[in-house]
C-alpha cells in the first residue's frame, strides 16, 4: 500500500488466480513493513492454512467454550503465579497440618488441636478459593477481580505472619513443658516464616502483573461498551459489585466456620442456626448477582435485607465473644474471628453501597451490553489466538 502526496492510498495487488487448485494449494503472506512512504503487510497464511476441516473446528469451538486457557503472555504469568504459590504453601500447610495432628492426638486437649486445625485448615481453604478466583477473574476479563486478588493475598501475608505467632502459642500451651514446646517449634519455625515470605513475594509479582493486564481488559470493555462513557461507568460499576459478592463469600464462610467450631454442643438451637446460615448465605450470594444482571429491583431489596440480617449476627457474634460472661467458647478464636468478621462487615457494607448504585443504573441499557458481552466471550481477542498460534499477526507503529 502506498501513500501519495494527496494522502491517497493506492492498492496494487497480483493477478487473482482463478483455478481453485492454486488457490487452496498456495500460500498468499501480507507483512507490515515501514519503508518510507511504503507500508507492507504480510504473515498472514493462505486459505490452505486458514480454512482446517469442519470437524476440527467444531471441536475446537466446543473445547473453547466449555474450558477457558489463558491465552496471552500476562494472563498466563498471572496464572502461573496463582498456581505456584497455591502448591507450595498448601504443600507446606498441609505437612504442618497433618504433623501437628499426629502429635497431639494423644495430649487430651481438645480446644488446643481444634484451634491448631482450625487457623491451618482455614488457611488451606484461603489459598484454593483465591486461585479458583485467579481463574474466575482471567476468564471474565475482571480487573477489579484481580485488584481484589492482590488485596486478599496480601491479607494472606499478613495472616501468615499473624498465624505463626497463634501456632506458637498453641504449641506452648499443648507441650508437656517450655522446653518441649521450644524443641516442637523449631521444628516447624522455617517451614511457617517461608509461607510469608513466599506469598509476599508472589504479591509483589501479581500487582505487577495486574498492572499489565489492566490494558488488554479495558480494551475488552471498550469492544464490548464502545466508547460510551457512561456505560463503561455502569459496567465498572457492576464488575466490581461481583468482584465484591465473591470476596463476601470467603469471609462469611470463614466467619461461620469458625463460630461452629467454638460451639461444643451440636444440639444447641444457636448451632443449628449458625450452620444453616452458611448455605443460606450462599444462595443470597447467588440471587444477588443473578438479580442485578436481570434487573430485578424489588428481588435485589429482599436480599439486601438478608445481608443486613448477616450483618447483624456478626456484630452479636463479635459481643458475645468481648463479654465477660459468655467468652469462654469464642476465646479459643479471638484474633482470627475477630479479623474474619470485621472484614466479613466491611466487604457486606460495601457490596451494599454498590448494589444501591447498580439499582439506580437499572433501565439504560446495561442489562443488553452484559447479556451481549456474554454471547461474545470468546470473540473478544481473535488476535491473541493468532499470534500464540503463529499464524495472523497485526501490527501497529
Amino acid at each position: 500500500m502506498r501513500h501519495d502526496g494527496d494522502g491517497v492510498a493506492k492498492a496494487m495487488a497480483a493477478p487473482f488466480q482463478s483455478s481453485n487448485k492454486a488457490r487452496y494449494n498456495t500460500k498468499s503472506t501480507l507483512s507490515v513493513h515501514i519503508n518510507g512512504p511504503y507500508v507492507e503487510l504480510d504473515d498472514f497464511n493462505g486459505p490452505a492454512d486458514s480454512i482446517p476441516s469442519q470437524s476440527r473446528s467444531n471441536a475446537s469451538k466446543s473445547s473453547r467454550s466449555k474450558f477457558y486457557f489463558p491465552n496471552t503472555f500476562w494472563s498466563r504469568s498471572f496464572a502461573i503465579i496463582g498456581v505456584i504459590e497455591t502448591l507450595f504453601t498448601v504443600a507446606i500447610e498441609t505437612w504442618v497440618f497433618i504433623s501437628t495432628s499426629r502429635r497431639f492426638d494423644e495430649a487430651g486437649n481438645d480446644d488446643g488441636t481444634l484451634r491448631l486445625r482450625s487457623f491451618l485448615g482455614l488457611y488451606i481453604f484461603a489459598l484454593l478459593y483465591e486461585l479458583g478466583l485467579s481463574y474466575d477473574a482471567l476468564k471474565h476479563k475482571n480487573t477489579f477481580q484481580l485488584v481484589g486478588l492482590c488485596i486478599c493475598n496480601f491479607g494472606l501475608f499478613v495472616y501468615g505472619i499473624v498465624q505463626m505467632k497463634e501456632i506458637r502459642g498453641t504449641i506452648d500451651g499443648l507441650s508437656k513443658s517450655e522446653a518441649a514446646g521450644d524443641r516442637l517449634w523449631n521444628h516447624y519455625r522455617l517451614e511457617l516464616i517461608l509461607i510469608p515470605v513466599f506469598i509476599g513475594v508472589c504479591t509483589i509479582l501479581m500487582v505487577f502483573v495486574t498492572w499489565r493486564l489492566r490494558a488488554e481488559f479495558s480494551w475488552n470493555i471498550y469492544q464490548t461498551m464502545s466508547a460510551d462513557l457512561q456505560m463503561n461507568r455502569r459496567y465498572t460499576t457492576y464488575q466490581v459489585y461481583i468482584a465484591l459478592l465473591k470476596f463476601d463469600f470467603f469471609f462469611i464462610f470463614g466467619t461461620q466456620l469458625q463460630v461452629l467450631l467454638a460451639m461444643k454442643n451440636l444440639t444447641d438451637h444457636q448451632f443449628i442456626l449458625q450452620a444453616v446460615m452458611i448455605p443460606v448465605a450462599i444462595v443470597i450470594l447467588i440471587l444477588a448477582a443473578r438479580f442485578c444482571r436481570m434487573e430485578k429491583r424489588k428481588s435485589l431489596m429482599v436480599v439486601m435485607i438478608f445481608m443486613l440480617l448477616i450483618v447483624a449476627s456478626f456484630v452479636m457474634v463479635v459481643l458475645k465473644m468481648y463479654s465477660s460472661t459468655n467468652s469462654n467458647d469464642l476465646a479459643h478464636f479471638e484474633v482470627s474471628l475477630t479479623l474474619f468478621s470485621g472484614l466479613a462487615v466491611f466487604l457486606i457494607g460495601v457490596t451494599l453501597a454498590n448494589m444501591v448504585i447498580c439499582m439506580v443504573n437499572f433501565g439504560k441499557g446495561l442489562k443488553e451490553h452484559i447479556n451481549r458481552s456474554n454471547k461474545k466471550t470468546q470473540t473478544l481477542y481473535p488476535e491473541y489466538h493468532g499470534n500464540e498460534a503463529g499464524k495472523t499477526r497485526f501490527v501497529l507503529s
